[in-house]
């Protein structure tokens, strides 16, 4: 798997009354499709642990540079979407976007949960993090948000770290997600 030296960061939640629809959308369609921007070298998808401050669900896409987000493949994705990205796009709320430069590069968080913290501060520690991302504050949001559709998820900096196992219990500014399958049931 190529190493990415930019990520985007999505978090977000979904009208409860979609939300199998919107599992099955997200990992059979929606994170594939964008797999097949040249430049987007990874998708991992995960969801909170338990409940949490925030949106509940987050994917990470590693990226070849952040200009991938402003080529014509990606934008035609944006533009252009599916009849079943069309109808979920509505049911999408708590929406937080973000897209970073990654301090050095990277072939995705590995294990099969992930503990992540967001700050403002300069450079954070992050001796135990296996992937540090800082915030570019110019990038275009999403051209399709509606009102009310987003939750601004603040900080400068994602400093998240891959498990083997659950975390045993929350850890105060941090918050826990599991993965998430993707591609075909």
């Amino acid at each position: 798997m190529p190493e990415a030296t930019a990520l985007l960061a999505l978090w977000n939640g979904v009208d409860p009354a979609h939300e199998a629809e919107y599992n099955r959308w997200h990992a059979q369609e929606h994170v594939p499709e964008r797999l097949t921007v040249p430049g987007m070298q990874w998708a991992r998808r995960y969801a909170a642990l338990w409940p949490q401050p925030g949106p509940r669900y987050l994917t990470l896409y590693g990226l070849r540079d952040a200009r991938v987000l402003e080529e014509d493949a990606y934008q035609r994705l944006l533009r252009e979407p599916t009849p079943w990205s069309a109808r979920m796009r509505p049911v999408l709320c708590d929406l937080s976007r973000w897209v970073c430069t990654l301090a050095s590069p990277h072939a995705g968080p590995q294990g099969g949960w992930l503990q992540v913290q967001t700050a403002r501060a300069a450079e954070p520690a992050s001796q135990h993090a296996d992937l540090l991302a800082e915030r570019l504050p110019d990038a275009a949001p999403l051209p399709w948000l509606q009102g009310g559709q987003t939750l601004a998820v603040e900080g400068r900096w994602l400093v998240a770290r891959g498990l083997a196992q659950p975390p045993a219990s929350p850890v105060p500014d941090t918050l826990a997600y599991a993965a998430l399958p993707v591609g075909a049931p």
